[in-house]
């Protein structure tokens, strides 16, 4: 995966991963990025949940390579954004807490919660698989995090 590349072949790597991933049917595209992204070295803290003015663009974060919580939610939305892809969905970055393990979660939310990633790890779950234990803390929309400009 590209994640251990130096950064110029990184985002050049990236880019490949896109355009693999959007010759392929939708489900198949979103299995691949949430595959691709459980791969991403990561670290407990880097962005600031509360405060999305400070998140780096697609192309910082690939540059950047230091993935958090809610980088990799930003990557999956990133990578997904940036193909054909998007046409065909809503696209949230929504947050939840869960009281009792005291845990955030970031989660990339497409198409209604049909397609959630990044609430387990490599794979895709929906809405129906999301735990009562969960509460809605924020949604950020593609509009604005921006993603409709990319």
């Amino acid at each position: 995966m590209f994640f251990q590349q130096p950064a110029e072949d990184r985002l050049r790597s990236w880019r490949d991963f896109r355009l693999a991933i959007e010759a392929l049917p939708l489900e198949n595209a979103l299995a691949r990025t949430a595959e691709c992204w459980a791969r991403a070295p990561f670290i407990p803290y880097y962005l600031d949940d509360e405060d999305p003015t400070l998140w780096p663009n697609p192309w910082e974060l690939i540059n950047e390579n230091t993935y958090c919580d809610v980088a990799k939610c930003l990557g999956i939305m990133y990578t997904i954004s940036l193909t054909a892809h998007k046409k065909e969905l809503d696209i949230e970055h929504r947050i939840y807490i869960d009281h009792r393990k005291n845990h955030l979660y970031n989660l990339a939310w497409f198409a209604q919660g049909k397609y959630i990633l990044n609430l387990i790890d490599g794979t895709v779950v929906n809405i129906k698989q999301l735990s009562d234990s969960l509460e809605l803390k924020c949604i950020y929309t593609a509009t604005e995090l921006q993603l409709t400009n990319y």
